[in-house]
Order: structure tokens, then C-alpha cells, then sequence
């Protein structure tokens, strides 16, 4: 994010893979509107709604899907299953380039792991902390560096100096050129910095009749005192509604109060059959809310995705966590290790190993 241009039309291009890319691209878009610059956003699915969940009224134009999903534990074998459509949408995501690029004047690209969201002709810019995916297969490693280099710039969201990087080896600049470390990224902000006044208080929305800053209508919810567990769910099904399950059956059992948020922006099923008497359940919370909830709560169960420990980490201490990788992810499961032992949070490899009281004893 060097050398801001008030005025420079930025369109953001957010992959539809879980809530983290977007969550992250929101915090990107508010340092970028504070520097005086543009932001358009252009997604789909959850990511989607989850960006008209936190900005209402936002126009947020259509990409195609990846529909991502890890049938089994062996990442290879997931990515042969879906490379096919993944290389389709990827040609899809040209053409959409090559129409919003025109139709809003764009001065630059600014993808979140969308493959195909570049143009030759338009400063392109990778924004992700896998510059060095683990796979465990070199096809698929080639496969992604090869994409990779068709991006003139690539941003990390994590810190410059290697020894206080969040990220570890998957951000290793090494083989790459212009790798810019820009600082982790988080949509939340304390109340003291938000009285400061930050970037969200500074916004510059691109696109018609888009209208000015709203209260959020999560913002006043009622924290429960004396919080144990929060639950904060997200990710791909059916994984999500599998780690879901195991967490209320076990929350049953333990003294609360408990919240559950679940991840489903723009509206969800029910949950079915008897739940604890002390639990609250959001379907989705936003920024307002997360910041109360988090640190609040004395235990905080998640995925070890990398998004959500740089929102956790700018509200709260990282020992509370109780970290469970998404089943199939490599990613999550080295995050999950390696803040185990650089920080001490609590890592569940796998999440039907899964024992709440275990971890309390």
C-alpha cells in the first residue's frame, strides 16, 4: 500500500473461500479510503454477503465461484478433484476484468487470491500469505507459481521483519520479486482507537448511491457477563456444520455462559434439537460486535486460518485460543502448530478429537 494516490480507483477482488479473504479486503479498503483512493469491491457467495453485511447498501459486483471444497484430507488429491473448474472460473474471471476495468474506470487491481482477477494492461497487485502454499505436490506448486507470476506486485499482510511473522515459512519472499510486507490487516478496531479515529471513520466508497456510514444494529448486543466459550465458526461445508455439532454437544456440559457465532452472513437454517440453556447464537457478527466479543470471552474456539488470528490478535490475547484447523487445509494445521508453540494457544489437529473439558482440566 506505498505511495497512495488520492483519487486512484482500486477494484478489490475477493475470493469466495470462507469469510477470511474478505474480511482482511475490508481492512485493506479502509487503510486504502483513508489515503484518499477509491475502493470497489467485486466477489461472491458468503464473501459477498458478508460485505454487504458490513457495509450496508455497498454494490458488490459478481464474480464466478471456485466453490471450494476438500472432499478428503489429502489436499492434492482435492485440488486434481476441482482443478478442472477452478481453471474455468479462472478464464471467467478474465472476461469480468476485462468488463468492470472498463465500465469503472479502473487504475488498479487488487486481487485476494482470485487467479484470473489481473489485466496486462492495468497495475496488478496479489494480495495473500502463501507465497509458498504447503501441497505437498510439485505439479500443483508449479501450477500455482505459475499463475502467481502474471501479478506485477504481491502483498503480505504480515510484519517485515521474518522473526515476528505470523505467517512463518508460507510468506517467504524467496523466488519472488516485488514482495512488499504491508502489516497484518484486521477489520477491528478497539473503541480507544476508534475515539482516536481510524481508517473505518475515514471511508471513500467507490460506485452511485452508496450511502454513509450506518450504526451497525449488532453494535449494541448485550456481551454476556462472565463469558467462557465463544465459538467462532467459519470455513467451507460440510466441515463447518461438522465442528458445529461437536462443539454445542459439548457445550452442554460445561457451566456458561457460551456464544456461538456461526458464519452465515445473509441468513441461515436453524439450529435443530435442545441447546445449552446459557448459550447465545449469532448468526453472523460484525465488526461492532466481535470487538466486545472477543475479548470478553475466556476461551475462544476457531479455525486456525490466518485471517481470523490477525483479527483475534488486534483485539485480544492469542492464549485463549483453542485453535482446530479446517479438515484437508495444510495451511491451517501449520498456523495452528506454530502458534501453539510460539504463543501457547491450545491446537486440536483434528476436529473430532475434539474434548472442551479435557482442555479446561
Amino acid at each position: 500500500m506505498h505511495s497512495p494516490q488520492p483519487g486512484r480507483r482500486n477494484l478489490l477482488c475477493i475470493l469466495d473461500w470462507g469469510l477470511g479473504h474478505a474480511s482482511r479486503s475490508l481492512a485493506m479498503a479502509e487503510a486504502l479510503e483513508a489515503a484518499g483512493e477509491t475502493t470497489y469491491f467485486a466477489s461472491c457467495g458468503r464473501a459477498k454477503k458478508f460485505l454487504e453485511a458490513e457495509r450496508p447498501g455497498l454494490k458488490v459486483y459478481e464474480l464466478p465461484a471456485y466453490d471450494v471444497t476438500y472432499p478428503t484430507r489429502f489436499m492434492p488429491l482435492n485440488v486434481a478433484l476441482q482443478l478442472p473448474r477452478w481453471l474455468q472460473t479462472i478464464w471467467r474471471e478474465r472476461r469480468c476484468m476485462e468488463k468492470l476495468i472498463k465500465e469503472l474506470s479502473i487504475d488498479r487491481i487488487i486481487s485476494d487470491n482470485r487467479f484470473g482477477c489481473y489485466d496486462p494492461e492495468v497495475p496488478s497487485v496479489f494480495l495473500t500469505h502463501q507465497l509458498h502454499p504447503i501441497t505437498h505436490n510439485a505439479l500443483v506448486s508449479f501450477i500455482y507459481r505459475h499463475y502467481l507470476q502474471r501479478f506485477d506486485e504481491f502483498w503480505v499482510p504480515d510484519y517485515a521483519v521474518a522473526g515476528q511473522r505470523i505467517s512463518g515459512k508460507l510468506s517467504d519472499p524467496k523466488g519472488y520479486e516485488a514482495v512488499h510486507f504491508i502489516g497484518p490487516l484486521s477489520r477491528l478496531i478497539t473503541p480507544d482507537q476508534r475515539k482516536r479515529g481510524g481508517p473505518a471513520t475515514q471511508r471513500k466508497r467507490g460506485g452511485p448511491g452508496d450511502p454513509a456510514d450506518q450504526p451497525s444494529p449488532l453494535a449494541t448486543q448485550d456481551v454476556p457477563p462472565g463469558l467462557q466459550f465463544l465459538a467462532l465458526l467459519s470455513g467451507p461445508e460440510p466441515m463447518r456444520t461438522q465442528l458445529e455439532n461437536i462443539v454445542l454437544s459439548q457445550l452442554k456440559d460445561i457451566p456458561g455462559p457460551h456464544v456461538l457465532v456461526r458464519g452465515l452472513p445473509g441468513g441461515a437454517p436453524p439450529l435443530s434439537g435442545p441447546l445449552p440453556d446459557d448459550l447465545t447464537v449469532h448468526d453472523f457478527a460484525d465488526a461492532a460486535l466481535l470487538t466486545r466479543l472477543l475479548p470478553a470471552a475466556r476461551h475462544i474456539i476457531c479455525r486456525s486460518g490466518y485471517s481470523t488470528l490477525m483479527d483475534v490478535y488486534a483485539i485480544t490475547q492469542g492464549e485463549k485460543l483453542i485453535l482446530i484447523p479446517t479438515p484437508g487445509q495444510t495451511e491451517q494445521v501449520y498456523l495452528a502448530k506454530r502458534e501453539a508453540n510460539r504463543i501457547g494457544s491450545k491446537a486440536v489437529l483434528k476436529q473430532d478429537k475434539l474434548n472442551l473439558r479435557a482442555l479446561l482440566d
